[in-house]
């Protein structure tokens, strides 16, 4: 879509209140006070109300403030599966989908930038994928391909926790534990990046890089999943799209690799950002 201004936005707290505002090199400007909107979400679909503010000074410096999921307000989270050629991590042969294939991840599955992942005291088995999120901007119903990137506001970073035994259970099962997976640091404008394809996707555990693939492997493109997904249902501003996860997971590597407890994990897409977990035990 087409906006008039370069921003990241994020959403955060301060003392418990929650708020969106624009990343600077310093800080935050925060948003909450000067335009009419509740939720980031709500001014995805406005960002061209922003070019008063983006030239202000910060409001907030980077340690006044938490962090939360770029998109606060339960709205919808739809992601990918099955969306590379690789080696799957529950073993056997996976044919490539003459289809996309997706799921949803319901509230409080996804923590925030630096924020604690949890590993579920009912299986070792927690493992990560990265992958870039695409944040609907403009609303639509049949999509076309050819124009489904001007209903884009922005990508962000996504991690797509799973518990792989229970993965086995079902889908919903396996990629929907409490605080398995997360999302963020902030939504990087459309119109500052390269195409999609172009992007690339990386993951680091302790600083080993496990995952590194370019974008342009997917099955199924940023278009063609926006396009598809637009069929089932109309797309609204706040949607995010989850685009699928490369190889180099724990569960696909021999012997098989885990999250455990004190694990540092980085999730990077240059041009947008790094986000940044730590794992903790369930208590």
């Amino acid at each position: 879509m087409a906006t008039v201004i370069h921003v990241r936005l994020l959403s955060f707290s301060i003392d418990n209140k929650s708020k969106f505002g624009i990343a600077t090199v310093d800080g935050v400007i925060d948003l909450t006070a000067v335009t009419p909107y509740k939720h980031l979400g709500d001014l995805l679909g406005d960002l061209e109300s922003l070019s008063s503010f983006s030239t202000r000074d910060h409001d907030y410096t980077w340690d006044q403030i938490k962090f939360d999921i770029p998109i606060t307000d339960n709205r919808r989270l739809l992601c990918a599966g099955l969306n590379y050629h690789k080696k799957y991590p529950l073993g056997g042969e996976v044919k490539a989908p003459q289809q996309p294939v997706y799921f949803n991840k319901p509230p409080g599955t996804l923590v925030a930038h630096q924020d604690f992942l949890i590993r579920p005291t009912v299986s070792e088995q927690l493992d990560y994928e990265v992958e870039l999120a695409v944040v609907i901007g403009k609303s639509g119903r049949h999509i076309r391909e050819s124009s489904a990137l001007e209903h884009v506001a922005g990508y962000t970073i996504l991690n797509d926790g799973s518990v792989r035994n229970w993965q086995r259970h079902s889908v919903a099962a396996g990629k929907n534990f409490y605080r398995s997976g997360s999302c963020g640091p902030w939504i990087t404008t459309f119109d500052e990046l390269p195409p999609p394809s172009d992007l690339r996707v990386i993951s680091r555990v302790n600083g080993e890089e496990r995952q590194n693939e370019q974008l342009s492997e997917m099955i199924f493109s940023v278009e063609e999943l926006i396009s598809y997904l637009s069929m089932v249902m109309p797309l609204e501003p706040g949607d995010i799209i989850a685009t699928g996860s490369p190889e180099g997971t724990g569960g696909s590597m021999e012997p098989q690799r885990w999250l455990s407890d004190g694990d540092q994990v980085e999730f990077e897409v240059p041009g947008i950002g790094i986000l940044n977990n730590a794992v903790v035990n369930e208590s």
